[in-house]
């Protein structure tokens, strides 16, 4: 893995390590009645999509089943249609999605050879 991959790799773990703490006890109707809790989610989540742009053309030839290309259009949702984003979506993205991308991450960051 080369690596500007890894490093990117590791900031999107951080960044979804932080959406885990901020949201860790918070259920839907919470989330929903708090608006900086809302914002910080949906700029986390931002955040991350950016980031997995940036990861090398090589790192999703070779991982294919990664999802962070899913993280990268979210982001452009999320950043371009703010005045109809779904707070439920970016929950169950939050909650739901990015855990599962963060243990893929992980995984291939434990397995990965280094450049």
């Amino acid at each position: 893995m080369k690596e500007a991959d890894r490093r990117i790799l590791k900031k999107i773990a951080t960044e979804i390590r932080y959406l885990g703490r901020l949201l860790d006890g918070v259920d839907q109707r919470a989330f929903l009645a708090d608006e900086t809790m809302e914002r910080a989610a949906a700029m986390t989540s931002i955040n991350i999509g950016e980031l997995a742009k940036r990861l090398s053309d090589e790192f999703y030839s070779e991982n294919p089943g990664s999802e962070l290309k899913y993280a990268a259009k979210t982001r452009d949702v999320y950043a371009h249609g703010y005045f109809t984003l779904s707070f439920e979506a970016v929950y169950k993205t939050a909650v739901e999605d990015y855990p599962r991308v963060g243990r893929w991450i992980e995984e291939a960051l434990e397995g990965a050879d280094p450049e």
